[in-house]
């Protein structure tokens, strides 16, 4: 017992060389010849070219034991193996404040981050997939809450390209993916990526003054003196010279980004599977009415569909007005014919929806010919920033 006390006691005394963490989640990495500066795998990508070799001996050792939480008031201690699914879903977690530019590096409890950014930063949220838009000459950072996660999403512009991400404060497992939609305010024309996938977020790999060259943290895996290293963060990358080229002769001012999270089929498995001991009645309906609301919801505008509503031959759906500017169907290719989907028709017709900012106390009801119009009005979305 003595002897595993003073090894306990040896390991938390070692500490990451580029973030100072106690040394509790792996890969452990030797950066050094003789063996004396070593990196957690929080900081796996920081550095990566100065790793000389795993340490294999101290995670062995490591896994004897167990190993206090990072974050302040948390007074967990946890194995070995358990540390970094604690840290991510630990609700004394904290992070820095990402909305660099507005100068705010407060460093903010994930649990409070909403109501930080609803006093601080209110114009840069968006709730749910109703989407926003940003100039193509500006870089914007959002967050888009759905349900009880948060979205971080960033856009780097350049002369020809531009790099946008999505990432995740909560572990998503693919739970959700995001379309982005670049269209022109002159005409119709718009570009649609669908089913974009969505990486968790972490400090370092998403560092937005790294993303546009202006960090002076060197052992961050980009920064100013480093120009040409390639991004190694999970970016769409757009190519503007082509967007440019399809779209005509207009200003760069006049692309606009539209952007949305989408919940796949397996975010809705998971949330069917509440227990009937809890569930009531109304809670069913409400959540089936919600479901049914997203249905309604074009992939292409995100707009609601009304009649008419048309689907491809495998069964997707469009609305009335992006119908007549595809086409092929935008998520399978297929040739789109004149085939309307009635019962979709009806349901958009007949059902009264609640406002989508009812969690405000918004108390309207209606269809959604009324909704749609009602929503973009609604004095409740002031509270939502």
């Amino acid at each position: 017992m003595a002897e595993l006390l003073e090894l306990q006691n040896e390991l938390l005394s070692m500490k990451c060389c580029l973030c100072e963490i106690v040394l509790s989640i792996p890969p452990i990495m030797v950066l050094s010849q003789d063996g004396t500066r070593l990196k957690c795998g929080r900081c796996k990508n920081r550095n990566d070219e100065l790793s000389i070799c795993r340490s294999v001996v101290f995670e062995r050792m490591a896994k004897f034991i167990s190993f206090p939480c990072i974050y302040n008031d948390c007074n967990e201690i946890i194995p070995w193996k358990d540390v970094e699914s604690h840290e991510d879903a630990c609700d004394k977690r904290t992070v820095k404040c990402p909305i660099y530019y507005q100068n705010c590096e407060e460093n903010v409890r994930v649990l409070n981050l909403e109501e930080h950014l609803k006093r601080y930063h209110e114009d840069n949220i968006f709730y749910e997939t109703r989407k926003y838009l940003t100039p193509t000459t500006s870089n914007m950072i959002s967050f888009i809450m759905f349900k009880n996660y948060q979205f971080i999403t960033a856009i780097k512009n350049s002369e020809n390209s531009a790099e946008i991400y999505v990432a995740s404060l909560k572990k998503i497992n693919e739970c959700f993916t995001y379309t982005l939609k670049l269209s022109s305010t002159c005409d119709d024309t718009f570009f649609a990526y669908e089913n974009q996938p969505i990486s968790k977020y972490d400090e370092v790999d998403h560092c937005l003054k790294c993303m546009l060259t202006e960090c002076d943290l060197n052992d961050y895996p980009h920064t100013r003196v480093e120009d040409d290293v390639p991004v190694r963060i999970c970016a769409k990358k757009v190519d503007l010279t082509a967007v440019k080229i399809h779209f005509g002769d207009i200003p760069d001012s006049e692309i606009r980004y539209s952007l949305s999270i989408i919940p796949t089929k397996e975010y809705e498995d998971n949330n069917r599977e509440t227990s009937s001991d809890t569930a009531t009645v109304g809670n069913i309906v409400d959540e089936c009415l919600e479901k049914l609301k997203m249905q309604l919801q074009c992939p292409i505008c995100m707009e609601y569909m009304i009649s008419n509503i048309y689907n491809c031959d495998n069964g997707h759906v469009l609305c009335n007005n992006c119908r007549t500017r595809v086409i092929d169907c935008p998520t399978c290719r297929t040739n789109f014919e004149q085939s309307r989907n009635f019962p979709l028709e009806n349901l958009a017709d007949e059902i009264v929806f609640a406002c989508i900012f009812s969690r405000n106390g918004c108390q309207i009801t209606g269809k959604l010919t009324l909704l749609s119009q009602h929503e973009k009005e609604c004095s409740c979305a002031q509270e939502d920033g």
